[in-house]
């Protein structure tokens, strides 16, 4: 009986090593970069559009006085290697409220479509992105 014993303690201590060594932490919920793509103004200012693999992007506008997001949306295909994706604007800065809101029907339709990736660069309303 007490070999018994020693055996199924030794197997229990071997499952909880087993169960213990199996854990890993998945809460990282965030989102990671999948691209990240810097572009600068005629003005100085520099925007930074980074795409995510939720398929989500930011951009952020830094200049010599103010610094924030200034444009949020979706995008299908692969911003991390040359070729097409399609951008869906969501959310634009409003100046008046200082926030971002819901893009208008016709902000949409001056930036949602295709937009094409050649040698890590790419043009969004004449200015020339390029990849990091």
């Amino acid at each position: 009986m007490k070999k018994l014993a020693k055996i199924m303690a030794v197997f229990a201590a071997i499952m909880m090593a087993l169960a213990f060594a199996g854990c890993n932490n998945d809460d990282d919920d965030d989102p990671s970069t999948v691209a990240v793509y810097n572009g600068t103004d005629e003005d100085g200012a520099e925007f930074v559009l980074t795409f995510y693999d939720d398929n989500t992007l930011v951009a952020v506008m830094k200049s010599s006085d103010w610094s924030g997001t200034v444009m949020a949306g979706t995008y299908t295909g692969n911003p991390s290697k040359d070729g097409t994706i399609t951008v869906s604007l969501t959310k634009l800065f409003d100046n008046k409220t200082g926030k971002l809101v819901d893009a208008s029907e016709e902000v949409k339709a001056v930036a949602d479509g295709d937009y094409t990736i050649t040698n890590g660069k790419m043009e969004i309303n004449g200015l020339i992105f390029t990849r990091q």
